[in-house]
């Protein structure tokens, strides 16, 4: 059926994200050892995956479809409280963060070596794009400070220099847990503000909603 085998490849990737989670870079991956974590035999991990790229590219489609479900459910919470382009960057940084720490075996699979060097396959070069257009596209919009000097005007590269903050934070507390480590809000929104130099509009504060993520509203007046 159907539905049993679609059940059976999510269960599959799951089990593979978990392999590569536990992985050093140069470690064998293989999809018996993805059967052996599943708990099935290996012949139905073939009969899902016909061999080792498709399922890494799966991976990918499912690690990155998540990244990006994270950062535009961010976005939509800081737009719906009236945020602007600021205000929705911001929040999407935020939000990189606080996942990567609340997922590191995902977060390791992704940026961390575990897939793209075992992977022979010209698409996986496509993936992160959708990420690295929509912060390219915000900053577009973003006006620097009073006084303010960027360190380049191209968005590009300021939204490069921000992927490499980001992904510092999250990789330096993952792998240096024992270091007195500031907020990883704190954190993310320092690296963020550094590098845009936003203009901040009057009367917008940042705040905190149940799930943690960055919410901007109107201050009310006193």
């Amino acid at each position: 059926m159907r539905g049993e085998g679609d059940r059976l490849r999510g269960e599959i990737i799951d089990a593979a994200v978990k392999v590569l989670a536990a992985l050093g870079p140069e470690d064998p991956f293989s999809l018996r050892s993805v059967a052996k974590e599943a708990r099935i035999a290996a012949p139905s991990v073939y009969i899902q995956f016909s061999d080792r790229n498709v399922l890494l590219l799966a991976v990918l489609e499912k690690l990155f479809s998540e990244q990006v479900s994270t950062r535009n459910n961010a976005e939509e919470a800081a737009a719906k409280a009236g945020g602007g382009a600021w205000e929705r960057l911001l929040s999407r940084s935020i939000a990189t963060v606080q996942f990567g720490l609340k997922h590191p075996g995902h977060y390791k699979v992704l940026f961390e070596g575990r897939v793209v060097p075992r992977l022979n396959d010209p698409r996986v070069a496509n993936f992160g794009r959708p990420l690295l257009k929509r912060s390219i596209e915000l900053i577009r919009e973003i006006p620097t400070g009073p006084g303010a000097e960027r360190v380049s005007e191209d968005p590009e590269r300021l939204a490069l220099l921000l992927w490499a903050g980001l992904h510092g934070v999250i990789s330096l507390r993952i792998n240096k847990p024992t270091l007195e480590w500031p907020q990883a809000k704190e954190l993310a929104e320092q690296i963020t503000r550094a590098i845009i130099q936003p203009r901040e509009r009057q009367g917008f504060r940042t705040g905190r909603m149940s799930d943690g993520h960055s919410l901007l509203g109107r201050r009310r007046p006193r």
